[in-house]
């Protein structure tokens, strides 16, 4: 961002960020001019654009010059930036600690990332969505799921257990039942049925006792990681076949493709040299490391196989996104090397390595997640009457989808976060972890 106009620049200052007290509102309107704002609904880019933001609402958007500016406004030059959308990571793991809560919900903010859907349910999340509501934790809005469905204690249970499982999470508030591996098919149907009645929507791994398309056509919304779909992966025609099946149903993939390289590249990077490790506390950090360790004693042709899985895995993403099935972004954080907030921009990346344009993969992080939450009316796209979660970059993402990382401010509830902010909330992060 080159210049900012107006005496009335809104900061964070040391204490708000560290104790996460109630934040200063946005007084003033916010207001952008000179903006170019990429429409990742139309598919364009629109030069010289004002953006009027008034509380957490957009009110005004148009031609700079034919906006009128209300007085007493906070007034951003956005000459030479790029207005997009804030970002979701539609697959997301956190652990109910302090740390979690107070660093790494605000290092997915300080990355640009406005939205996460949450992948295992846990009362204390909603607690904290609370807190986000209400203006006392800075936080990227959050969708929760149920407790995992067929892991854990909750694998290979009854017809009747999968169904009292899904009353439960409807009564803790869960917005959606997330299911995992090891369901029987007779449970895993009466789970989908249950759903239905209680109007919930199933999502997740396909379990080993079904078919991706036998998933698909009970309803199940998104497929996680590429479960079920190994034949697919390896035989055209049958790829072909289940996208048909997956486009009829609206079924959804969520690949989590920076979680999938990096496991197949744990003995051929040095990953114990990312300068990201600093913002990860040391339980996440010593798994890492250790995983990396053993990934030298693998078999000789381990690395290989892997690496043509992910081949594979991304030729299949690329084939699903030129027939029509909808692509969602992810990370599956708290595996090796997947940081919060830093690897949804590792995983734009590899989405167009595997075949999509810089704006398909910008849809992937923002209006595919709207559309597919059911929020399209207030997210997901930069217009009139929607909800202020933004990002204003330094260049333009759409020439290289690399340039998501050179953020400038990011706009979450309408609340202005500058550059000086956001590296504010990178060194609190840092000094905890290096404390935890």
């Amino acid at each position: 961002m080159r210049r900012v106009v107006a005496l009335l620049l809104i900061t964070l200052s040391p204490a708000l960020v560290v104790a996460q007290t109630k934040p200063i509102l946005q007084s003033q309107p916010l207001i952008f001019i000179h903006a170019n704002i990429i429409d990742v609904a139309g598919g364009k880019l629109k030069p010289d654009m004002t953006v009027v933001i008034t509380g957490d609402r957009i009110t005004a958007i148009g031609k700079t010059g034919r906006v009128r500016v209300p007085r007493d406004t906070q007034l951003i030059d956005a000459t030479g930036n790029y207005l997009i959308p804030g970002l979701w990571d539609m697959h997301v793991h956190l652990d109910d600690e302090d740390f979690d809560k107070n660093f790494y919900l605000r290092l997915f903010i300080a990355n640009g990332v406005t939205g996460v859907r949450i992948m295992s349910g846990n009362p204390v999340y909603h607690l904290w969505r609370k807190e986000a509501e209400n203006g006392t934790l800075l936080a990227p809005r959050m969708v929760i799921a149920s407790r995992v469905i067929g892991l854990g204690d909750l694998s290979k249970i009854s017809e009747a257990q999968a169904r009292e499982e899904v009353r439960k999470a409807k009564r803790a508030g869960a917005d959606f039942i997330k299911v995992h591996d090891d369901l029987s098919r007779a449970s895993y149907f009466a789970l989908v049925d249950e759903a239905k009645r209680m109007n919930l929507i199933v999502e997740g791994h396909v379990p080993l006792s079904i078919t991706a398309a036998e998933a698909s056509q009970a309803g199940q919304k998104s497929i996680e990681h590429f479960t079920g779909l190994d034949e697919a992966k390896s035989d055209d025609r049958k790829a072909e076949a289940l996208i048909a099946v997956l486009k009829t149903n609206q079924t959804w993939l969520c690949p989590t493709l920076i979680m999938r390289h990096n496991y197949a590249l744990l003995r051929d990077t040095d990953f114990e040299g990312d300068p990201r490790l600093k913002y990860v506390k040391s339980s996440w950090k010593d798994f890492w490391l250790r995983v990396t360790k053993e990934a030298e004693m693998w078999p000789p042709d381990e690395a290989k196989k892997r690496k043509e899985t992910t081949r594979k895995e991304d030729a299949l993403v690329g084939k699903m996104q030129k027939a029509g099935v909808g692509i969602l972004a992810g990370t599956d954080d708290s595996n090796p090397y997947v940081f919060p907030g830093f690897s949804l921009h590792d995983e734009l990346t590899l989405l167009v390595q595997a075949g999509l344009t810089p704006m398909e993969a910008l849809q992937t992080a923002t209006y595919n997640p709207a559309k597919f939450l059911g929020l399209l009316a207030s997210l997901g796209t930069i217009e009139k009457g929607k909800l202020a979660d933004l990002m204003l970059l330094d260049a333009n993402p759409l020439e290289s989808i690399s340039n998501t990382r050179k953020i400038a401010a990011v706009i979450v509830d309408g609340r202005y976060l500058p550059r000086e902010s956001l590296d504010k909330i990178l060194a609190d992060v840092e000094a905890a972890a290096s404390r935890k």
